[in-house]
């Protein structure tokens, strides 16, 4: 399968609605409490209308839209949304009942961070532009436990039953899994700087295979350093790839096992820490792809993230990942 295709389905993949996402486990069989009680009791009917979701504050916000069946933060350069994380928080706003009715006075809204300097607004709309709902979200109570909302259009403040908090911030709606890929599949590592590093497997060991005589050879601790380097490896934030500097820093290239090859470009940037591009050449079905990446560190996982497909991202991953590949050949001393 060319990746180019598989570029496409993985992207189409994130299209499923969010009714698709568990927010019906059992809805139907589960007991609970009459609808007069419910916090949100036409939730059932809005959802398949929603098209466009935002969460605010007085600090910024953060919107999330369904884009040609697509759940993307349009906010952030359309990067797609965590759609597990949507899911629980819609789950909860499902399942809220009223336990109690607060206070209407606005000077005291404060106190259930109601007020305008510390309340986050949940904003609903369909495709059309029409507002299918907007509720005000305060502090949650970890004692009762509860979490204290109102009508956007309205100072009547009420406790419900679940916890409704979120965040505003982008990266908070971001699902940050890029790659899982242990050791053992990776056959060899070629690093593209003034030495022109290649670390192959032979008879079973992964060794540095052009060593010339005026180099001492590279520690065992770095080689097996770049070997797992693509275990568990997960991004905290990006940016467009329109946006890099002209050259990478340093350029490497991993084949696996099955044949696959993976570039890697990674760029130093002053302020901004390292970002990691990937371009792939072939995958074949033995690499599990999925958004969300298992805690599966055998050494023999080959694990994708359908984030690290994309092809207009550059991520931000840990210094480590360019100390580990920036290897330097150190010549022997007569």
């Amino acid at each position: 399968m060319y990746i180019k295709n598989l570029k496409i389905l993985v992207l189409l993949s994130f299209g499923f609605f969010v009714v698709a996402l568990g927010m019906y486990f059992d809805g139907k069989n589960t007991s609970r409490n009459s609808s007069s009680e419910l916090l949100f009791p036409s939730f059932d009917d809005v959802l398949p209308e929603i098209a466009y979701i935002e969460f605010s504050n007085q600090n910024g916000k953060s919107v999330i839209e369904n884009i040609d069946n697509q759940w993307l933060i349009s906010s952030s350069n359309n990067f797609p949304a965590n759609t597990e994380l949507l899911s629980r928080f819609f789950i909860q706003l499902r399942e809220a009942n009223i336990l109690d009715a607060k206070t209407n006075r606005e000077d005291l809204l404060y106190k259930l961070g109601l007020d305008d300097e510390n309340k986050m607004q949940l904003l609903l709309k369909s495709k059309n532009n029409e507002v299918l709902y907007s509720l005000d979200i305060g502090i949650y109570n970890y004692n009762i436990p509860g979490s204290y909302i109102k009508a956007s259009d309205s100072n009547q403040s009420y406790l419900v039953s679940t916890n409704l908090t979120a965040d505003v911030s982008n990266f908070y709606w971001v699902p940050t899994d890029l790659i899982n890929i242990g050791k053992s599949q990776i056959k060899s590592i070629q690093i593209y700087n003034q030495n022109m590093i290649n670390l192959n497997t032979v008879d079973g060991k992964f060794i540095h295979t052009n060593l010339t005589s005026q180099f001492n050879e590279i520690d065992d601790d770095k080689i097996i350093d770049a070997q797992n380097i693509l275990t568990d490896l997960q991004h905290n934030g990006f940016i467009l790839k329109s946006d890099l500097p002209n050259s990478p820093d340093l350029k490497t290239r991993f084949t696996l096992n099955n044949g696959t090859i993976i570039f890697v470009n990674l760029y130093d940037i002053d302020g901004k820490g390292v970002h990691a591009t990937f371009n792939w050449n072939y995958i074949d079905d033995k690499i599990q792809i999925s958004k969300f990446i298992d805690p599966l560190l055998d050494g023999n996982q080959m694990q994708v993230s359908s984030v690290a497909l994309l092809n207009n991202f550059a991520f931000s991953v840990p210094q480590i990942f360019f100390d580990s590949l920036n290897i330097k050949l150190r010549e022997k001393q007569e």
